[in-house]
């Protein structure tokens, strides 16, 4: 098993970052749709090229907030230092384990047996 280093801050803040600007993006394109759902109640023109446009630019956002999220939780999940399967590694409770570990083979080699 390894482990992985730490993400830098860097890392971590820009994937924040990113994350903000597609969200904005997407409150935008919102009231872009809410707009062109006004027209069309009140029996406005509504130019098909426009609102094809910014479907295609919602759906495009969507999947782009989705990316961004899965690599913000990715930085948070490493900074935590939680794997990808979703675990963390408790380090100081591994320390403890090997050095107990580590003090009956030292007591074994002096007694001949080995302590469960």
């Amino acid at each position: 098993m390894t482990i992985q280093p730490v993400p830098q801050l860097d890392e971590l803040a820009q994937a924040e970052a990113m994350f903000a600007s597609v969200q904005r993006s997407l409150a935008e394109l919102r009231e872009a749709l809410e707009s062109l759902k006004e027209q069309a109640i009140s029996g406005g023109d509504i130019d098909g090229t426009t609102t094809s446009k910014t479907f295609i630019q919602l759906t495009d956002a969507v999947g782009r907030c989705q990316k961004a999220g899965m690599i913000l939780n990715d930085c948070r999940n490493k900074q935590a230092g939680i794997a990808r399967g979703g675990y963390a590694l408790d380090m100081d409770q591994a320390r403890f384990d090997i050095g107990c570990k580590l003090d009956r083979l030292r007591c074994a080699i002096g007694s001949g047996g080995v302590p469960e």
